[in-house]
């Protein structure tokens, strides 16, 4: 997709930093190489096949999928809560793939067009029927919309906007908030040839012929306009929204648009004129794609210069900007990251270019405490999901039998333990928990779901066990294939 390295990082606010060995393979350390979610690159075969992920740029995998992964195309957004890439294969149908449990799975069986999502959570598209389907793990919202749809562009607050074309040329651009089906604000504008919206979702932008034009998310109304001596070609705003840089026909001038001030701040000469262009999540550079379409111009956002041109095919996946200042870039049949300031090459992947690439930031595959388990005991660790979840009813305090006698304790005798248990997951979403139990099996059998209250919320945590040894524990978990962590069931 267009706007893939925006729509991946969108749910983590990070600036990153650079550190000396930051990308390199096999040297350093990666604690501490940013100061923010870690880095994450997933390979995909482009024909199928497993997939893995690297911490940028390491040259061992820490995570492979637990299934085949169909040929994909492209990545849409990833939900960093729960560690959900979703992915588009060649079908055109959605997939989910859980970084935590391995599983890829297809988030609807039909073949959807116009495919978009703003947090990895909620995919939108356009069904084969003309209804616009809003898939989440807790279940599907359908609604037909008043005219065909030619574009979806879901907003971070829940919201979605649906464009659609009219005989006269003209665009409606329509506001609805799912569950509701309700059609909210509406308006019309001149025409769409191009549709940007801003990472932060409080704008959108339109380039028609010769003209720019932006509307307020919240209320669809104007809040930008700009006429340009040629038509316009590119753009590409900041991540913070407040720049717009825009590239136009027959000209190697990149103009800079302020957007409060509703005009041309600035102007950067390139080598030679831009047709695409491309900016990081930390808006430390900027791609600008040559005429030839076998190069790219490279821009350091902090003096709006252009420092460089580097050989790369461009694609939805490449050439990607890493948070330490590497790119990514497909060169011939091979993926070489260089370093965007000096050029020089840092790694090269033998025939890395025919896979599909994915940069996303999460800290879930870091090394997990042990005192995060501590404050959480079960009152009955062999409960099922059924009665973990069920409040029994109070009996009648007239008919209830006298309580038996206890005798007293020993002060000093240790709790019984009540087995090892496995732990996949701990989350405060039951639909989420739910599915996770559903997609984990451990000796042949399906994990289940366990509540806990923790500072007064309800915790839904994906169990298996238990088992009789911590041995035993740790040796069905590593059969398992999936990330778990081991804790001690007492009374």
């Amino acid at each position: 997709m267009r706007r893939l390295a925006l729509a991946l990082t969108i749910v983590v606010a990070a600036a990153c930093a650079k550190a000396p060995d930051a990308g390199a393979p096999g040297g350093g350390s990666a604690t501490g190489a940013f100061a923010g979610p870690d880095a994450i690159v997933l390979r995909f075969p482009r024909l199928g096949g497993t997939a893995r992920a690297y911490r940028w740029w390491r040259d061992s995998s820490i995570w492979t999928s637990t299934q085949r992964v169909p040929a994909v195309t492209d990545a849409v957004a990833f939900d960093a809560s729960q560690g959900i890439l979703v992915m588009i294969d060649a079908a055109r149908v959605p997939l989910r793939v859980d970084l935590r449990v391995g599983r890829v799975t297809p988030a609807t069986s039909e073949r959807l067009r116009a495919i978009a999502s703003a947090d990895g959570y909620a995919v939108f598209g356009v069904a084969p029927t003309g209804e616009i389907v809003r898939l989440t793990s807790s279940g599907a919202w359908r609604f037909r919309p008043p005219a065909p749809v030619r574009t979806l562009l879901p907003l971070p607050d829940g919201a979605l906007l649906i464009l659609s074309d009219n005989p006269d040329g003209r665009v409606t651009i329509r506001q609805v908030r799912p569950p509701e089906t309700k059609v909210g604000d509406s308006t019309t504008i001149a025409g769409a040839d191009l549709v940007i919206p801003t990472v932060v979702g409080d704008r959108i932008y339109f380039a028609t012929g010769d003209r720019l034009e932006g509307l307020r998310t919240r209320d669809l109304e104007p809040s930008l306009s700009v006429t340009f001596s040629e038509a316009v070609r590119a753009v590409e705003p900041t991540p913070s929204g407040d720049r717009l840089f825009v590239a136009v026909k027959n000209s190697r001038t990149l103009y800079v648009v302020d957007r409060y001030e509703s005009a041309v701040r600035d102007k950067i000469e390139l080598p030679s004129a831009p047709i695409a262009l491309r900016i990081d999540p930390d808006g430390q550079y900027l791609l600008a794609r040559t005429e030839g379409g076998d190069s790219a111009h490279v821009i350091a956002m902090g003096t709006q210069r252009a420092i460089g041109t580097v050989a790369t095919a461009w694609r939805p996946d490449l050439p990607m900007i890493a948070p330490d200042g590497g790119l990514a870039l497909a060169i011939g049949e091979d993926l070489v990251i260089l370093d965007a300031d000096t050029k020089r090459e840092r790694a090269r992947i033998s025939k890395g270019a025919a896979d599909v690439w994915a940069l996303v930031r999460w800290n879930g595959f870091r090394p997990r405490s042990s005192s995060l388990d501590e404050p959480v005991r079960f009152e009955d660790a062999y409960a099922d999901s059924a009665a973990a979840d069920t409040v029994a009813p109070l009996a009648d305090a007239s008919t209830a039998p006298p309580p038996s006698p206890v005798p007293p304790a020993d002060a000093h005798a240790e709790p019984k333990s009540r087995g090892w248990m496995l732990s996949f997951a701990a989350v405060l979403s039951e639909s989420r928990a739910r599915a996770m139990a559903a997609a984990v099996r451990v000796e042949g059998s399906n994990a289940r779901v366990q509540t806990s209250e923790r500072d007064g919320a309800t915790v839904y945590r994906v169990v298996a066990g238990p088992y009789a040894s911590r041995d035993a524990a740790e040796e069905a978990g590593r059969r398992s294939g999936i990330p778990y962590w081991v804790f001690e069931a007492t009374p």
